[in-house]
């Protein structure tokens, strides 16, 4: 993958690029690019997906991002990952959108291939919660500002992802002495438990009262320890 990478961005103006997991993490980067902008990339890609199905019933191809000085252009990588290219804005004009846009969505292709034949959808956060509870009838990964990563099934992201993060911001604020580490929303018949993930983020999972609140837990914190383990071992 990061000979992929480096062949991308070769070339005069050409800044870096990163490759992201759906749910915000970064897996590589090269060049001058911040691993902060990971979870910025995915929710861009997430949101974009689910306005253009939700206006054109199409499927997302790429996104364009341009201002004074710098070109970002964002494109999915199968169904886990998203890649972004940062390139000077001079560089963008004098060379054409097309052929750079033609030249990133190849790279795409390479590296999905690569994804689809490691079988790295089993890492996913949200095949690990429908592995572990099937029963879950939403989860979603989003960052602790509300910005949503990866979602099932398609929620309304600005008001859904926007209050389930609010209700965890909420929390820490209770539990002053330090961050809070679960909250749990409790209906007449059903559960929302919102578990705090690495790296700024906030794991959702809703059941039903099936089983004992306690259950549900000690199932999402399995699911928690395995992404700071894939995490720690990347």
């Amino acid at each position: 993958m990061k000979k992929i990478l480096d062949g991308l961005i070769e070339g005069a103006g050409m800044r870096g690029a990163i490759l992201t997991t759906k749910e915000g993490f970064s897996r590589m980067s090269v060049g001058k690019v911040e691993e902060s902008a990971a979870p910025i990339l995915a929710s861009l890609s997430s949101m974009s997906s689910q306005v253009l199905h939700g206006f054109a019933r199409k499927e997302l191809d790429y996104v364009l991002t341009k201002s004074k000085t710098t070109v970002v252009i964002s494109v999915p990588v199968g169904m886990r990952m998203n890649l972004a290219v940062f390139v000077d804005r001079d560089a963008v004009e004098l060379e054409g959108i097309e052929t750079l846009v033609s030249r990133v969505k190849a790279a795409s292709i390479q590296l999905a291939a690569i994804e689809e034949a490691t079988s790295y959808e089993e890492g996913s956060i949200l095949y690990m919660v429908k592995k572990e509870i099937p029963e879950a009838f939403m989860a979603a990964v989003l960052t602790i500002e509300g910005m949503p990563l990866d979602v099932y099934p398609s929620l309304d992201y600005v008001t859904s992802t926007g209050m389930l993060s609010a209700v965890s911001m909420v929390c820490d604020k209770l539990a002053k002495e330090d961050e809070s580490e679960y909250s749990v929303i409790v209906g007449d018949d059903s559960i929302i438990i919102l578990y705090k993930l690495p790296q700024s983020r906030v794991l959702a999972v809703g059941v039903s009262k099936e089983r004992k609140i306690g259950e549900y837990l000690l199932k999402v914190k399995k699911i928690v320890d395995n992404v700071e383990k894939l995490l720690t071992d990347k």
